[in-house]
């Protein structure tokens, strides 16, 4: 199995989060509610939380999809811009 490199980027597939996994314990996720974008910096301690991250990273279960780099660096932007 070939070691993982962070950062990684995932989505889900109606595209509505948008997740930075920034290591094994540790994601930011950004949601898109309407026009509004928030986000949530998640450390992963309990359980779920490690399946969570584990189907994420994966991203065989037809949930999550890889998504670029750019992709998420553009909703970054975006909410830099909203912040002020």
């Amino acid at each position: 199995m070939d070691p993982v490199t962070y950062p990684l980027y995932r989505r889900t597939v109606d595209r509505r989060h948008v997740y930075r996994i920034e290591s094994p314990d540790r994601f930011t996720e950004i949601q898109v509610v309407g026009s509004r974008l928030l986000t949530h910096v998640v450390h992963v301690r309990a359980y779920p939380e490690m399946v969570r991250l584990q189907e994420m990273i994966a991203a065989i279960d037809g949930r999550y999809e890889p998504m670029a780099a750019s992709d998420w660096q553009e909703l970054q932007d975006r909410l830099q811009n909203d912040r002020g």
